[in-house]
């Protein structure tokens, strides 16, 4: 066997040289299915050693085989293999249509879903869309307990727990350049638990974590600093600006749904006027 691995392997450098060798050149045969050598060479990967390459070959035409195996006895003894290749041609033709439709779509669909889609849809459904999670506005900086500003930083998330939005523009300018992790999440919607996974305590009371708004946390090495300036609680109504992303999806399945139906109905008004559409 391992000479016939070598073989193998010399061909397949043969081949890669000088990319003349016939296909009937067979290196496995199971049933009415053949492993040439150079369909075996397609599969190979380029700059193997002699052994590696011998070890591969290997383990291709095991499983090469195993899977011909199966697939030959399977057709010789299933009892409905009619009916498997019946659902086979029907996953065939879906695929096919799906995959033109889809690729018809993709080049029909130049409008854009607009601000003003978005807005409207959430003023008619809104009240429909509920959280089933906590989420935060806010601002979260960890430092080293050794920093030179964490005085500094204190006194500006103070500020901020108060309302005094002037000094976020301090804290961005230092908590990027030196904190070791910073996050200001003050006009946008995030997930509590992606907030909370990074402090060195589990929240158990959500709702009491969340109305206390401001936290100072330490451990060995850090100072962690959370300032929480606006929530909202698991079966409440999503904000628009939470509920954006979701509802542009929702928008963007209509609009292919009305473009797959428009392009049905155009197809088979053609096929029927060409005459390869015929309803009986």
């Amino acid at each position: 066997m391992f000479k016939k691995l070598i073989y193998i392997v010399s061909a397949l450098l043969f081949i890669a040289c000088n990319g003349n060798i016939s296909e009937s050149q067979i290196v496995a045969r199971v049933g009415n299915s053949v492993l040439t050598v150079g369909e075996l060479r397609m599969q190979t990967p380029l700059g193997l050693s002699i052994a590696d390459s011998a070890q591969f070959v290997r383990d291709f035409v095991d499983g090469w085989v195993d899977e011909h195996v199966l697939y030959e006895q399977g057709l010789r003894n299933l009892p409905d293999i009619d009916q498997l290749n019946a659902e086979a041609e029907n996953y065939r033709r879906n695929l096919i249509s799906q995959t033109y439709a889809n690729e018809l779509i993709r080049l029909r669909a130049n409008d854009e879903i607009t601000d003003a889609d978005i807005e409207a849809f959430y003023d008619r459904y809104g009240k429909q869309l509920k959280l089933d999670r906590p989420i935060v506005q806010g601002l979260f900086v960890k430092l080293m307990l050794n920093s030179q500003k964490l005085d500094q930083v204190r006194r500006w998330m103070k500020s901020l727990e108060g309302g005094d939005r002037e000094c976020i523009a301090q804290l961005d300018e230092y908590g990027n350049m030196r904190a070791v992790e910073y996050d200001n999440f003050v006009d946008q919607w995030v997930d509590m638990y992606r907030l909370t996974d990074r402090l060195p305590v589990t929240v158990v009371d959500v709702g009491t974590f969340l109305r206390r708004k401001a936290y100072e946390m330490k451990d060995d090495e850090y100072c962690y600093l959370l300032v929480i300036t606006d929530f909202r609680m698991p079966d409440e109504v999503q904000p628009l600006e939470y509920a954006r992303g979701d509802i542009y999806d929702i928008l963007l399945r209509q609009r292919e749904q009305q473009l797959r139906r428009k392009l049905v109905d155009e197809l088979r008004s053609e096929g029927t006027a060409a005459g390869w559409v015929t309803i009986k």
